[in-house]
């Protein structure tokens, strides 16, 4: 069963739902994102399915439809799962005997501006207990760090607090954790009726500078997949001796540390990357379809995905507004100067930059030879491609 919502669904995420005939719950504008032509359910009929069966499956299409799972399957085994992973708080308190080195504290938005860290506590993170896109995400490694972030963190999470739900981005509570040096990493994978874990991607998330908490450039290739899917596989394994989860989609994001320790950063449940990007970069950059293979209980066949590829690097661009031209202010977006900027761009997803913080999302190729324009990508703030109104 599928739960979807708006403001946006994937033509391939659609195209994949559609020709499967899965069941849909609308939590909320998904036929207003492409979603027709598919058995609706109706959110009585689709609590009942969830829970008829035990070996039910259940995949939601990013942050917006877990407000579904909250109220619908509210006290459930799945809805005990979700919160268990949704809220970055309670994450870090039920592992915390699993990775003990890893400092933290939650603090409500109004207490942030009188708290004084020890000169212990640095380097730390400060991000929203709920949340995504890297909103309210800063790196603290002084205390002029703190004090500018003090300033920036309300004014940012009070600019789309009115586009994003209390459920997706908590505008009161915030966690302050442990800063983990070391190369950081993205995953998809799920939980199968067995409680095993199944990787369906890999890849490394790029930063411009140690300060950087952006989304911009995620990478993945033959050799970040051989190296870390094993490793991912017994981590995700190691979290579930806890709670026992299965027919579990989820979205992990974790850092390998200078002793080669995997150390979560935070884990979504029920979905994989959010606004169906690393869902879509499987399939884009790899040949399959995760959302499918979830639903099959199968894994990638990853000798036959790599074959003939070479040493390529296949890139998740996500098109960040960081122009500083508010949306509403751009009357167009250069997306054809901005693909001749790559040496094989694979798909382009546009987005409505007026209503949402990022103009879409990319999905590359590049050769060895061409690497630079991976770093110009993650340093570029796309003023070039904008045009004003």
């Amino acid at each position: 069963m599928i739960v979807a919502s708006g403001p946006y669904l994937s033509p391939h995420f659609v195209d994949t739902v559609r020709r499967n005939k899965w069941p849909v719950v609308d939590s909320g504008g998904a036929h207003l994102c492409g979603m027709e032509n598919v058995d609706f359910l109706n959110p009585g009929q689709a609590a009942r399915a969830a829970l008829s069966r035990s070996n039910s499956k259940l995949l939601t299409s990013g942050e917006h439809a877990l407000d579904w799972v909250s109220r619908e399957l509210s006290g459930t085994s799945i809805d005990q799962a979700a919160n268990l992973f949704k809220d970055k708080a309670r994450f870090r308190r039920v592992t915390n005997s699993l990775f003990p080195d890893v400092k933290f504290r939650e603090l409500p938005l109004e207490a942030l501006p009188d708290f004084v860290p020890a000169a212990a506590d640095y380097p730390f993170v400060v991000k929203p207990a709920i949340g995504f896109f890297s909103i309210g995400v800063r790196t603290i490694r002084t205390p002029a760090d703190w004090a500018r972030a003090k300033e920036e963190i309300g004014a940012e999470v009070a600019e789309v607090e009115s586009i994003f739900p209390e459920h997706m981005l908590s505008q009161g509570r915030f966690l302050l954790e442990s800063y983990v040096e070391g190369t950081e990493f993205a995953v998809d994978a799920y939980y199968d009726r067995d409680s095993r874990p199944v990787v369906l991607n890999v890849l490394e998330h790029r930063y411009a500078s140690p300060d950087d908490v952006s989304d911009r450039l995620y990478l993945s290739s033959r050799e970040i997949i051989e190296s870390l899917a094993p490793q991912a596989e017994t981590f995700l394994a190691d979290i579930n001796r806890l709670s026992g989860i299965r027919n579990f989609p989820l979205h992990a994001e974790f850092r390998r540390d200078g002793n080669g320790t995997l150390v979560p950063i935070e884990i979504n449940p029920l979905r994989f990357g959010g606004w169906c990007t690393t869902g879509d970069f499987a399939w884009h950059a790899w040949g399959f379809n995760s959302y499918e293979l979830y639903m099959n209980d199968e894994a990638p066949d990853w000798e036959t995905v790599f074959k003939g590829r070479g040493c390529s690097e296949y890139g998740l661009v996500v098109l960040d507004n960081r122009t500083g031209i508010p949306g509403e202010h751009i009357r167009a977006f250069d997306y054809q100067g901005l693909l001749s900027r790559f040496s094989n761009p694979l798909h382009l997803s546009d987005m409505d930059f007026k209503s949402f913080p990022l103009f879409g999302f990319l999905f590359t190729e590049t050769a060895p030879e061409a690497r630079a324009e991976l770093e110009w990508i993650l340093n570029s703030d796309l003023r070039e491609f904008v045009r004003k109104a």
